[in-house]
């Protein structure tokens, strides 16, 4: 019986055609993104009005602009800042599509449910950040103020103060999906994690001290608190993933 052999200058030839396949999928699948980015932002932009009484609640007081275009300037980031919150789903979904070749056969099946999940969240870190971290935070800061010393707060300062906040939160809270994917790629034991969780908590002050807007200590407990409940419930979610596997195979 006679073998066929492979030409291995055709296999050599493939690779330059299958690398401009990958370029020309990448390029369709952020210019989806890029389209629902912009389509979100319009109507971010056309609820602009009710996105900022909704952004200055917490603060309850009036902003102020230093250049002629400010309020534009600020009316533009935050559409975009909405729009690119209503928009990851669609991120994630294209992201995931693409690398779902490397994916295992048990993730290609939940794509939906792990966008869902993560744009659920996401918005649990985002009420968490506005309900309860935020006004803390801008309480906190309230309180340096006095009769001769007010506050005259721009635009632009509060828009990012605001954004860090919340975009920070949304971050943290993406904590459970992500020990979920690593643990469908090396599984890992409850033991494991269990042995990590102080430098969990160590790194969650240290992670919060960087993102928190503010300096103070009680601040950065209030963000990093969080990160430590999300550790545990990864913990659970990796027990409930894991039930099946013999403990020996885990690592």
């Amino acid at each position: 019986m006679i073998q066929k052999i492979q030409n291995p200058k055709k296999d050599n030839q493939d690779i330059p055609k299958q690398f401009l396949e990958h370029l020309l999928e990448i390029r369709l699948r952020l210019l989806i993104y890029i389209l629902t980015l912009v389509i979100t932002s319009i109507i971010s932009f056309y609820f602009y009005p009710l996105i900022l009484r909704f952004m200055l609640l917490p603060l309850n007081q009036k902003l102020f602009f230093t250049s002629p275009a400010g309020g534009l300037d600020l009316m533009i980031k935050l559409s975009l800042l909405s729009g690119f919150i209503f928009s990851l789903p669609m991120f994630l979904y294209q992201l995931l599509r693409f690398i779902e070749p490397a994916l295992s056969k048990n993730i290609s099946l939940k794509i939906i449910t792990i966008i869902v999940s993560s744009f659920a969240l996401t918005i649990l870190g985002l009420s968490f950040a506005y309900l309860i971290g935020l006004p803390a935070a801008l309480y906190f800061l309230s309180s340096f103020g006095s009769d001769q010393i007010q506050s005259l707060i721009t635009t632009n300062e509060y828009f990012t103060f605001v954004s860090r906040y919340l975009l920070g939160f949304a971050l943290f809270f993406q904590l459970p999906l992500i020990i979920f994917f690593i643990n469908e790629f090396y599984k890992i034991s409850v033991s494991t994690l269990l042995k990590f969780q102080k430098i969990v908590i160590v790194l969650s002050l240290i992670v919060a001290a960087i993102l928190t807007p503010t300096p103070d200590f009680l601040n950065q407990i209030i963000m990093a608190s969080p990160l430590i409940v999300l550790y545990y419930f990864s913990i659970a979610v990796i027990h409930f993933s894991n039930r099946h596997i013999d403990s020996k195979s885990l690592t």
